[in-house]
């Protein structure tokens, strides 16, 4: 199987019962599946944690459901990127502006560049840009 970056959105399901779709689920019985296969920057831990955050905060979620949400993302075999040298910082930043991204999303975008990867997310911008690099995008 070619390599998968996932971003915090395509997560994001996981976590809040309200988005769940058959394609989400899917998603997660692939990540929990395959080792090694699925990867992202690091930046996604925090992510995905302020998606559970946020989510408490606008009652989307119960609070005594914020251990279990972080649990359960800790246990997906995400391979996670290295701390990026200044070239890929460089390269990140020269993604974000070319394609209107925040850095965050340039992040996910030269990670799938890197690794010659598909992209998941539910994000439209980043799938976009990705599609417009030439990065085929799992349909979410």
């Amino acid at each position: 199987m070619k390599p998968v970056v996932i971003d915090a959105s395509a997560a994001a399901p996981w976590i809040i019962p309200e988005e769940r779709t058959p394609v989400s689920d899917q998603l997660f019985a692939d990540v929990m599946e395959s080792s090694g296969v699925f990867h992202a920057p690091a930046l996604w831990i925090w992510e995905t944690a302020n998606i559970l955050l946020v989510s408490v905060r606008r009652r989307r979620l119960a609070a005594e459901l914020l251990d279990a949400g972080l649990e359960l993302l800790g246990a997906c075999p995400i391979e996670f990127d290295s701390v990026p040298d200044p070239h890929r910082r460089a390269q990140v930043m020269r993604l974000a502006n070319t394609h209107g991204l925040t850095i965050y999303d340039a992040a996910y975008l030269e990670l799938a560049l890197r690794l010659n990867s598909q992209l998941a997310s539910a994000d439209r911008q980043l799938v976009a840009a990705a599609k417009s690099c030439g990065i085929p995008c799992l349909d979410l």
